[in-house]
């Protein structure tokens, strides 16, 4: 039932308190660099009066200073707004989770049966020994009687035996397989009894309505990275650059069909302006230093009266311009993805395509033969700080082929940026010494009676 109605018997200002839970879907969520905003949306029905509506189901990582609230219609006025955790409430799995937590039940239903056919086979086989003696003299067994029981208790030990051994088999790939079982459990993030969020609402309305709830909040466990592909078919045609963000969560509930916006915004990062305080630089000079230095200048007929030495000390005054930049907001990139998506809260990584950009591209060559004699081929990309990307890793791709990886650091102001595409190994380079400029000279010098020449060119 979508929605629960409960009455409260508190009486607050005269009036009875309606408490209201909701559950409400997620309908858009924004990944910042780390953490993300989650909008979820639902249909409520007010009374006329006061009202509590609880928003409920939610993620127990929510920021509770991020909460943002929206009611439509007019006559509706929100008077309050907290985050609480729900420990009586558990949160929903999934239904692959509940399957994996059913087929383990099953499991241990079938080991429990193994364990009670094991049990019979002990007791039966208990029961075999103790009853191995045939009796005395008296009891008349002839030699073929004897061998007859022999045979047949024989046989059937050896029956027991072979059925427990099947039953430990039984009993082996069981466990196997209740092991791979739970590391899927681990891999999906599997906690039972893991409690859930509320956002508790006290909603004031003229009259009974309908409203559009819409409702926002920030929580940690997710976030995104960038990484790049850079292909080039050729010498003669433009670097392509595909942007693209490996995002995860681990909110503890999954996105199912939903709206995504990649931005490089980080809630994280402290917005406080820096302000750069004055450096004081000083010195001081002891008495006995002067008293020291007055005895050095008596010929020079320098005094320094004991009644005048007194401390001297020296400020700097370092409260001017350093060239310290004020950051008073941080400038966000927002990438909207088309169409919905699902995103399971496993902690891994999902790669979703962002943009694609031709990148004007000129071609020169790079050696340095002192340190190795190649010819490398380099991609020099011009005015690419108007691509706004954000610094990470990017895969190298020239003529179809993949040359190698190399990392996008956003923060070099360079107008170019230089990408070695490979050795071109149909140019040889080669290092002479030049001859033009030098020649040969002797250098003589004697060290303890020891004549030393040195020939150098």
């Amino acid at each position: 039932m979508k929605n629960l109605l409960f009455v409260f018997s508190l009486i607050l200002s005269g009036q009875f308190v309606f408490a209201q839970a909701i559950s409400s879907t997620i309908d858009h969520v924004t990944v910042f660099r780390q953490n993300a905003e989650i909008t979820r949306k639902a249909s409520v029905q007010l009374k006329k009066g006061k009202q509590e509506i609880i928003v409920s189901g939610l993620s127990t990582q929510v920021n509770p200073s991020s909460v943002q609230v929206k009611l439509s219609g007019s006559g509706v006025t929100l008077l309050s707004a907290k985050f609480l955790n729900n420990y009586l409430k558990n949160r929903e799995e999934s239904p692959e989770i509940v399957e994996l937590y059913a087929e383990i039940e099953n499991l241990k239903a079938e080991v429990d049966w193994i364990n009670d056919q094991m049990s019979i086979l002990n007791d039966l086989e208990e029961v075999l020994k103790k009853n191995q003696v045939l009796g005395g003299r008296d009891q008349g067994f002839t030699a073929a009687q004897v061998m007859e029981l022999v045979s047949a208790q024989k046989s059937k030990l050896l029956e027991i035996k072979k059925e427990k051994r099947t039953l430990k088999n039984q009993a082996k790939v069981i466990k196997k397989k209740k092991i791979k079982i739970k590391k899927q459990l681990n891999e999906l993030n599997a906690v039972q009894d893991r409690p859930t969020g509320n956002i508790v609402l006290m909603v004031q309305s003229e009259r009974a309505l309908t409203t559009n709830l819409s409702c926002s909040y920030v929580v940690s466990g997710a976030g995104w990275s960038p990484l790049y592909d850079l292909r080039s078919a050729g010498i003669t045609q433009n670097v392509q650059l595909f942007y693209k963000g490996n995002i995860y969560q681990n909110t503890g509930q999954d996105w199912e069909d939903i709206a995504i916006t990649i931005s490089t915004g980080n809630p994280t990062v402290n917005n406080n302006r820096p302000i750069l305080s004055p450096l004081y630089a000083g010195f001081k000079i002891e008495n006995d230093y002067l008293k020291d230095r007055r005895i050095e200048n008596k010929k020079s007929n320098m005094r320094l009266s004991e009644d005048k030495l007194e401390e001297v000390s020296v400020t700097m005054d370092a409260g001017y311009d350093y060239g310290a930049t004020i950051n008073t907001n941080q400038i966000t990139i927002e990438y909207e993805l088309p169409g919905r998506h699902t995103l399971k809260s496993d902690g891994k990584e999902n790669l979703l395509a962002l943009k694609t950009y031709d990148l004007s591209t000129d071609y020169v060559y790079h050696t340095v033969p002192k340190l190795d004699k190649g010819a490398f081929l380099l991609a020099k990309i011009s005015d690419w700080g108007k691509y706004n990307l954000e610094a990470g890793e990017a895969n190298i791709f020239f003529e179809g082929a993949y040359i190698g990886n190399t990392f996008i650091n956003s923060d070099v102001t360079s107008d170019e940026l230089l990408v070695s595409m490979g050795r071109d190994n149909s140019i040889v380079v080669t290092r002479k010494r030049a001859v033009d400029f030098t020649k040969k000279k002797f250098i003589t010098f004697r060290l303890n009676w020891c004549f030393f020449v040195i020939f150098t060119n």
